[in-house]
């Protein structure tokens, strides 16, 4: 299994599309730094744990999984995979973990980015040690928040085209119900709010905004909101039995499709 996630990541460093991505993600950092004139690393830090995560990340995580997924399809190397032999539920895993791989190496190539600036302009490296954990740990949920979208375009087993409509669709669906009352301000239960990954992961970054010189409007929008944070563990485990309930989806179709 080990040497089959080296292969595929081989596969995937000679990708142009791999370098092409990893560029984004000093994109939404730069922009903010150059916006505004006053910022800290908290405020960096949180650029990349929501818009470089949900607007950036996502979509690249489900086309870089399209990627991965349809290589062998496109030069016809399947069939000589399957004579080795590697069965396809096999090749699946190895495919998303090294996509997990990437999401994290992404978020924490944002976070060292990140640092470099607060270094580069004398901000304080105030909370790095929280920070570097909630980058990590954003990186594993990203990951997971993808795999609905990455289901579904397995399942359609269409171009790239679709794989980057779907993809863009989803992320900015998501975006946006972030920050809708409707599924922010709603009790953790079985209700749609609980199973929507990215308002999930929101509802529980945000509780780890620092308070210290904090406007007022910010200190009210927080009291409002803080009945509805999400813990860790509850985080981890609805997003990643979500995941796992996905991937083995993912995993039988893929088997059931033709080689």
């Amino acid at each position: 299994m080990l040497k089959l996630i080296t292969c595929e990541f081989q596969k995937m460093k000679r990708k142009k599309l791999l370098q092409t991505a990893f560029l984004t993600t000093f994109i939404m950092p730069l922009f903010y730094s150059l916006l505004l004139s006053d910022w800290t690393m908290d405020d960096m830090i949180s650029v990349i744990l929501t818009d470089n995560s949900f607007l950036l990340l996502i979509p690249l995580s489900v086309v870089i999984a399209a990627s991965l997924f349809f290589q062998e399809h496109d030069y016809d190397t399947l069939k000589n995979l399957m004579c080795i032999p590697v069965t396809k539920g096999q090749l699946a895993a190895a495919k998303l973990f090294v996509l997990l791989l990437f999401d994290i190496a992404y978020e924490l190539t944002g976070y060292g980015f990140a640092v470099l600036m607060c270094v580069l302009n004398g901000v304080p490296l105030e909370h790095w040690g929280l920070q570097l954990l909630l980058t990590l740990a954003n990186g594993v949920l990203i990951w997971a928040a993808a795999m609905p979208c990455i289901l579904l375009v397995v399942w359609c087993n269409k171009s790239y085209i679709i794989s980057v409509i779907l993809a863009f669709t989803y992320a900015g669906l998501n975006y946006i119900l972030r920050i809708n009352d409707a599924f922010l301000r709603v009790p953790l239960g079985l209700n749609l709010a609980t199973f929507l990954p990215v308002p999930m992961i929101f509802r529980w970054q945000y509780q780890f905004h620092p308070l210290e010189n904090a406007e007022q409007t910010f200190l009210d929008f927080y009291q409002r909101f803080s009945p509805y944070f999400v813990p860790t563990p509850v985080v981890f485990g609805v997003l990643i039995s979500e995941a796992l309930v996905c991937i083995l989806l993912l995993i039988r179709i893929y088997q059931k499709q033709n080689v």
